[in-house]
């Protein structure tokens, strides 16, 4: 879950030396990064992109110079020995053990989180949801390390279906959806090996590839957690991450896609201070095994998939170009630029032929306001997905991860404004405000033997890439349906380790097959971490 993730770091001082920082568990730690990467010109952009960091790239963005009481670049020594219930830098713990080999830290953690989902033709739905987690972190000697994360949640009252709309995360666990509807569990775990700014790691984790605050177009920390294996590295302006992670699929008919694949590549050069230049290689494949051709690091995934006639046809190959730019302290612009297909020949083509081209984009400002104790972020950021971008004929090879985007949270054929507001209250109290306003082309629906059956295919759902050349593609045609969203959200951090989080949400969508307006509230208790 999204927000009940707790596999960081950034709130155990006492191993920051033996871990990479996690982006869910530490609710500050990223937005702490952005402040430092817009008040601070000598700190590399590529530093940020690429989250979690590695300890070195942290220790640059988030040092005790830049934010004092934060202690996340502290050197903490854990004790040797055995000792229960040790308390470092201030926070507590379940236990800490230190030899000449190894090193470990365990923490146990505790989640309280009442809410309420007020639709607007029907009464107000409550539920009350707790959660148990612990977790350990170890190092072995000076490169390898590890992370186990572990969480088991339930239900105490109240509606299952008003905490999976406020939480859709919740939807995406089966054990939440075969129990009752009333258990959830989690965990998060990883094997690495790390040298300076370097490191291979193994396991399941969130990651997240981008510059917007709000959210990432290509992968977002968002997206459901993934097996993978990760490869990153960083020397100098340059920078180059490999991703090769198992995804899970289902077909038009709801069965599971058999060993579906996802890769991506990612090649960063920061040629002068405060610009960023990016170059994307991603590729989408299952009904096999892993692929050598492309579980290959320094594979081009575009040339691999164009080897043979039945890669070519099955297999789903994007590229992606990305900038950044900070012309001035306290301002950033980015841009991306995704290609799904792409046929110079039929480019301007508004017949059927010129379907073969498929683009995503985004573009925002992230600006910094000097007032208060820390400042005021500014973000505005537009994006656009055109029809069947980041879907795929075979059905199976989209772009998505248990039915859910990889990156943005946004269906094919729409676009969206979006604006947050962060005002800092302090190292660790913040106060968001976020709103966008979206359109999309739907496609058309009717309800036939007992389901949704599809009508007329625009390019509006990212799990149905079929039929994509049945009519010229035009942007927003379909269903069109309008929708605006609002969010508040408090974070404040009372005492290390005693966190909470007040959200107040509006949600409004107009027009469409599922129109709908609802508000929401939760108010969240973490313990631990």
């Amino acid at each position: 879950m999204k927000r009940l993730c707790a596999a960081a770091v950034l709130a155990l001082p006492g191993i920051l030396w033996a871990q990479n920082l996690e982006p869910l568990s530490d609710p500050w730690a990223r937005e702490l990064a952005l402040h430092r990467v817009l008040s601070d010109p000598t700190v590399p952009l590529q530093s940020f992109v690429v989250w979690p960091p590695t300890l070195e790239q942290a220790q640059r963005l988030l040092s005790p110079a830049a934010f004092p009481l934060q202690p996340l670049a502290s050197s903490a020594q854990i004790p040797p020995g055995l000792r229960p219930l040790p308390t470092l830098e201030g926070y507590p713990y379940a236990l800490s053990y230190r030899d000449s080999l190894l090193r470990c830290l365990a923490q146990l953690s505790f989640m309280l989180r009442p809410g309420q989902l007020s639709p607007d033709t029907s009464s107000p739905q409550r539920f009350l949801l707790a959660r148990l987690g612990a977790r350990a972190a170890a190092r072995f000697g000076e490169h390898l390390e590890m992370l186990l994360d572990l969480a088991n949640g339930a239900r105490l009252s109240g509606s299952p279906d008003a905490a999976a709309a406020v939480d859709p995360s919740l939807g995406r666990i089966l054990k939440f959806n075969i129990e009752g509807r009333r258990y959830f569990d989690r965990y998060i775990g990883y094997v690495q090996l790390r040298w300076g700014g370097a490191r291979v790691r193994f396991g399941r984790e969130a990651l997240s590839i981008g510059y917007s605050p709000i959210e990432a177009l290509i992968l977002s920390e968002a997206a459901p957690l993934q097996d993978g294996l990760l490869l990153d590295f960083e020397h100098g302006g340059l920078r180059f991450s490999f991703l090769h992670a198992a995804a899970e699929g289902t077909d038009t008919l709801g069965q599971p896609v058999t060993s579906k694949f996802i890769g991506l590549h990612r090649l960063g050069w920061e040629p002068i201070e405060g610009l960023s230049l990016a170059l994307y290689d991603m590729i989408v494949y299952s009904g096999r095994g892993l692929d050598l051709a492309y579980l290959n690091p320094l594979a081009f995934f575009v040339s691999a998939g164009l080897g043979t006639a039945w890669r070519s046809n099955q297999d789903n190959s994007l590229l992606a170009f990305e900038l950044a730019w900070r012309p001035r302290t306290r301002i950033l612009l980015h841009g991306t630029l995704l290609v799904d297909d792409l046929n110079f020949s039929t480019l301007f083509d508004t017949t059927v032929r010129g379907n073969t081209n498929k683009f995503a984009w985004q573009v925002g400002v992230v600006g910094l306001v000097p007032m208060g104790p820390l400042g005021l972020h500014c973000a505005v950021e537009y994006v656009r997905i055109g029809p069947f971008v980041f879907s795929h004929r075979s059905i199976v090879n989209s772009w998505s991860h248990l039915d859910a985007p990889l990156g943005y949270s946004m269906q094919p054929n729409s676009d969206r404004w979006a604006v947050q507001l962060r005002y800092w209250l302090g190292v660790r109290s913040s106060l968001t405000l976020g709103l966008d306003y979206s359109r999309h082309g739907e496609n058309g629906l009717e309800w036939r033997n007992g389901r949704w059956e599809l009508v007329e295919n625009v390019g509006g759902d990212l799990l149905r890439g079929d039929r994509d050349m049945e009519q010229p593609n035009r942007f927003l045609r379909g269903r069109r349906s309008i929708e605006r969203r609002a969010h508040l959200r408090f974070a404040h951090e009372w005492a290390p380790g005693v966190m909470s989080f007040l959200v107040l949400g509006y949600r409004h969508r107009s027009g469409g097959n599922f129109p709908l307006r609802s508000g929401w509230a939760t108010l969240e208790f973490r313990l631990g971490y």
